[in-house]
């Protein structure tokens, strides 16, 4: 599964590569800003359908253990809460494809930064370089303002959200220590 996953990405990136070859940073960022609104999906995605059904693979009661690292200087707390899974099976396949996304999402942003270097082929010298970074800039913000779904703002309540939902899931009362 693994070697076919990296094939997959090998053969993704070459195609990009043949095909990103436009100077005009306009095209590029209209490129970038579509791979943008992908991640965001991407993030929305993870959150409503990995992260939430994550949540519920979970024991509802976190159980407290001896911190393994207390004495360091970083840690003052002797002993620690730890979340306990409940569902394993379910909770690995969950994990996996939560990983499959984070693949998929580093991929998009890979992606961006080949778009973005455009800038160094199309430029002669400084001057052109900021100009085309400055064009490309504007250009994928006024793509992804335009065209994106979710933007970075509601990904964060999105994401405040779910902690507050993960807060309220555990109950208040913990298993004993185990040492």
């Amino acid at each position: 599964m693994k070697t076919k996953l990296q094939l997959l990405s090998f053969c993704f990136t070459l195609l990009f590569m043949v095909s990103c070859g436009s100077d005009d940073p306009k095209k590029n960022a209209e490129k970038a800003g579509e791979c943008a609104c992908k991640m965001y999906d991407l993030q929305e995605q993870y959150l409503n359908e990995i992260q939430y059904a994550l949540l519920k693979t979970y024991k509802k009661k976190k159980r407290k253990i001896k911190n393994p690292n207390f004495g360091d200087e970083k840690w003052e707390e002797e002993y620690i809460w730890q979340k306990e899974v409940d569902d394993w099976d379910e909770h690995t396949r969950l994990q996996l494809e939560g990983d499959e996304m984070r693949e998929e999402y580093t991929e998009l942003e890979k992606n961006i930064a080949e778009y973005k270097m455009q800038a160094y082929e199309a430029s002669d010298n400084q001057d052109d370089f900021d100009e085309w970074i400055e064009k490309f800039e504007e250009a994928i913000e006024d793509y992804i303002e335009d065209n994106c779904e979710q933007d970075e703002d509601e990904n964060k309540e999105d994401r405040q959200k779910y902690r507050d939902k993960e807060e309220d899931y555990f109950d208040d009362t913990e298993e004993e220590i185990k040492e």
